[in-house]
């Protein structure tokens, strides 16, 4: 039952991966025909040996050089086959692999936010990296196993014509492997399994480790993190021994089979010859070709092997791609190409995980071109509104509106491709500061980039440094201060050019210089955009058109800075602790 269920399972996802190779179909139609050449090959040159070594010993000098110059001829061509074979067998990888690669990225990125904050990130990078090569490598495994199992099997039936007793037992004792190596497939089956969601745990955990290193050593953490990293990894080996140990288990008693298999077959050849029913030649052919005959049971053990393997990689890469045990993000139909920067919140609640509600009945409404600051303790909801409204989660209750269309009705691009998001840590990529801007609208202009940089007051820094806007920045900008970062996530914002522009703490860790030049760059944009922003700093929020006062979820108050700071006691509370920080 169960090996009809994997085979059942293994003909479904190689329908499925075989969409991601349609493409390259040619390539798999050369790698058959090779294969069945092969095959031939396999029976023929067997034959032909046997055929050679009889004119050898009878003298028979003519034949034997004709016999030699024909298997010449067909290994000749054989390498040939062979050498376009692993041409069009790597091309056909490849190219599998980047589609599947492609797909499961585009897959992963879909997926809603608060899956993917309740699984680790080892787990989809284990996915992408290891997983899709299992995929991309079935249809070359299955060629080549077959292949190897096809041409085998030719070598047996040339047994038949050699001595059809020798290929009777040759038969009795593969179909012996046979069923032994079936239930240790299934037994080692059951072990990978194991491994297989240790190491995606292990993997997540060390990449978090390495991710989070610098704060790692400020805490001076190293120990703990080491001990649970050891921990993890001594999980991990555990059971890769146990695993292990299964396959010598059952590769010893397949020895052993084979070795009893080729007791019986010397002792009969021996009988045989004695007794003038088999010659001397034949039974060197045997004898040279018994291991490609046994190994007909280990290329099954192979391909059982692998195809537990693909079966499982299959499974975890198809619920990403197309099953539910992964929430993705779901979107309109509504197409708004270019926004006008109306917001509007109607009785909005929201909870994360279904914990304690974050915003409780919140409504306000947002004009185009204006100015809006949000401000209030922290855990008020003020980053959690900027997330409903890039569409990162969507409400238990209430609706959101852009330009009076509800979001829910609007297609990503049409909520995405309006805005941008510069956070208090923005994202920088391991590239150089030109291809940081590029690598979010290929087609932007030199132009383009340098205004950018000016309006984000970015440009003259830019030009102090050895290469310029071709200087690399590192993983996660860290060669750029926090500042620069920020400014930098300014800049790609401008270029994409979006009506909607969210500032979510943007200068709470900056120092008072830096806090200036970040405010220089909003104040660059007023007027021209729908900007929004969340303050820790009241002093950021001064020359907002509004603020909007925030506690437990609701808008307890809002107006001008001065409106605020002349009729509402809690602003006032803050504006006064900000003084007496300023005064330490």
């Amino acid at each position: 039952m169960k090996k009809r269920k994997n085979a059942k399972s293994f003909f479904t996802y190689l329908k499925k991966t075989y969409l991601f190779a349609k493409k390259n179909k040619k390539d798999l139609i050369f790698l058959l025909l090779g294969s069945i050449f092969y095959c031939v090959v396999s029976i023929l040159i067997p034959l032909l040996t046997a055929r050679r070594i009889v004119a050898l010993t009878s003298s028979l000098w003519q034949r034997l050089i004709l016999i030699t110059f024909i298997i010449f001829l067909i290994e000749v061509i054989s390498n040939f086959i062979l050498l376009m074979n692993n041409y069009f067998m790597n091309r056909f990888y490849f190219a599998i692999k980047k589609n599947i690669q492609s797909e499961l990225t585009k897959e992963t990125l879909k997926i809603d936010m608060q899956t993917l904050n309740n699984n680790s990130s080892g787990l989809f990078i284990e996915r992408i990296n290891a997983d899709t090569s299992n995929l991309a490598d079935v249809f070359n495994k299955i060629v080549d196993y077959g292949t190897y199992i096809l041409s085998n099997i030719g070598i047996l039936i040339s047994m038949f014509f050699l001595n059809k007793l020798i290929f009777v037992i040759y038969s009795l004792f593969l179909i012996i492997l046979y069923f032994s190596q079936k239930y240790a497939a299934e037994k080692i089956q059951e072990k990978d399994k194991i491994v297989k969601n240790i190491k995606e745990k292990t993997s997540g955990f060390i990449s978090e480790l390495v991710r989070g290193a610098k704060d790692i050593k400020i805490l001076n953490a190293e120990d703990s993190f080491i001990n649970s990293a050891n921990d993890r990894i001594d999980t991990l080996n555990q059971a890769l021994y146990i695993s292990n140990c299964t396959r010598t288990h059952f590769r010893l008693i397949n020895g052993n089979i084979r070795d009893l298999l080729d007791f019986v077959i010397m002792i009969i050849g021996i009988i045989f010859i004695m007794n003038g029913k088999l010659e001397i030649a034949m039974m060197l052919i045997i004898l040279e070709y018994r291991g490609r005959i046994m190994s007909i049971s280990s290329n099954f053990e192979n391909l059982f092997d692998f195809i537990k393997t693909f079966n499982l990689s299959a499974e975890k890469i198809f619920d990403i791609i197309e099953g539910d045990k992964f929430s993705k993000e779901v979107f309109g139909m509504k197409k708004l190409k270019k926004a006008e920067g109306n917001i509007e919140f109607k009785n909005v609640t929201f909870q994360y995980n279904n914990d304690l509600e974050v915003l409780r009945h919140i409504s306000f409404k947002i004009k185009p071109n204006e100015t809006v600051s949000f401000v209030g303790k922290s855990g008020s909801g003020k980053s959690t509104i900027f997330n409903l409204i890039a569409g990162l989660y969507y409400p238990q209750d209430g609706t959101i509106f852009i330009d009076g269309i509800p979001i829910t009705e609007l297609d990503k691009d049409s909520i995405r491709g309006n805005l941008s998001i510069i956070s208090q840590n923005p994202y920088i990529f391991n590239m150089s500061i030109r291809d940081n801007l590029k690598i979010i609208k290929k087609d932007v202009t030199e132009k383009e980039i340098i205004e950018a940089c000016k309006m984000a007051c970015l440009h003259d820094f830019i030009m102090t440094l050895k290469d310029g806007y071709n200087t690399i920045v590192g993983e996660g900008g860290i060669t750029l201060s926090g500042g620069q970062r920020q400014r930098l996530a300014i800049a790609r914002a401008l270029i994409l050019k979006t009506e909607i522009i969210l500032f979510d703490e943007a200068t709470s860790a900056l120092d008072n210089e830096t806090q200036a030049e970040i405010q220089k760059s909003i104040q660059n944009m007023q007027g021209e955009y729908t900007i929004l922003i969340i303050a820790h700093r009241l002093s950021t929020v001064i020359n907002s058109d509004r603020i909007l006062l925030i506690d437990n979820g609701k808008v307890i108050a809002e107006g001008t800075h001065q409106e605020l700071l002349s009729k509402n006691k809690d602003y006032q509370t803050l504006y006064e602790l900000e003084l007496k920080e300023k005064k330490r």
